[in-house]
């Protein structure tokens, strides 16, 4: 009987604690929950924090980085300013040369019209530096004499392989109108003489057509390619033309009379939309020519 209550006094007492733990448990949810939270926060968290020493190395780095890049914005600015003062230095120089040049030339044409030598400056100066580059293209005429226009351009010409640095171990390229004017083959087919005639302007950056008069319609097409302003056959060239006109000397517009002129010539032979392109290219800077008393040799 003792023993029966014992046994029950003893498993009553067991029932008792198992009770005593589980009410302390559930007494203690929150505080556990809060506890696992803050431990899976600062478990999660800690793989990450950045100690003091790793984040002065990370602004080092960061220095470093901006020093390097300072050093390269800074080089290449300086190589930009280098090259601008380069360009710009050889510009004045070539200036200068265009200038020197065009005022000995002036001095063996004494009797010519001041206006002349600005357009032959800005001319060449404009096909020298131009980006993308144009041609020059200058209109000569003279109403009897022709040994003066013909002398002129031949001057300007030279001046001109020189200043925009040609090959200049060949003669300037010289046509006068008469070789071309019974050329059968040229009439049949004008392109044959840009074929021909392309390769040596790009050698020598100037061509001159003495007599343009002379020339038929049919051949100076080519020359439309030669001086056109977008397309050029030679990116950088200067041509030269002569050409008689009578009356221009009594004209105050020297490009209006060649205009006539060339339609007078030309316009049996090639429709108004073929015509009047190349007269307008052909006629960019037209200038009259007045004969020299003293014509200096060529």
């Amino acid at each position: 009987m003792d023993a029966k209550k014992d046994g029950s006094t003893s498993l009553l007492q067991t029932d008792s604690e198992v009770d005593d733990d589980y009410d302390d448990d559930s007494g203690t949810d929150d505080s556990r929950l809060h506890n696992k939270t803050v431990r899976t926060k600062e478990s999660s968290a800690s793989p990450y924090r950045i100690s003091s020493k790793h984040r002065e190395i990370i602004k080092q780095q960061q220095k470093y980085y901006i020093l390097e890049y300072g050093i390269v914005i800074v080089s290449v600015l300086a190589l930009v300013y280098l090259w601008s003062s380069a360009t710009q230095d050889t510009e004045k120089v070539n200036e200068k040369s265009l200038k020197e040049a065009i005022e000995h030339i002036r001095e063996e044409f004494p009797s010519q019209l001041d206006h002349i030598w600005a357009d032959f400056s800005a001319g060449i100066k404009e096909t020298a530096q131009r980006t993308p580059t144009k041609p020059s293209v200058f209109m000569l005429l003279y109403e009897t004499e022709e040994g003066t226009a013909n002398c002129l351009a031949q001057k300007v010409g030279n001046m001109s392989t020189h200043l925009l640095k040609a090959d200049k171990s060949n003669p300037l390229l010289i046509i006068d109108g008469a070789d071309l004017e019974h050329n059968e083959t040229l009439a049949e087919d004008y392109g044959a003489l840009l074929e021909e005639y392309r390769p040596k302007v790009e050698e020598q950056r100037a061509m001159i057509i003495n007599n343009l008069h002379k020339i038929p319609g049919t051949v100076a097409q080519s020359f439309h390619s030669f001086c056109d302003t977008f397309t050029p056959a030679v990116d950088k060239a200067v041509y030269l033309f002569t050409m008689k006109a009578s009356g221009v000397s009594n004209r105050h517009n020297p490009t209006e009379v060649a205009e006539e002129e060339l339609r007078k010539l030309w316009s049996d032979e090639l429709d108004v939309d073929r015509l009047n392109p190349l007269i307008t290219r052909i006629t960019d800077m037209t200038m009259m020519i007045r004969p020299e008393k003293n014509l200096a040799p060529c």
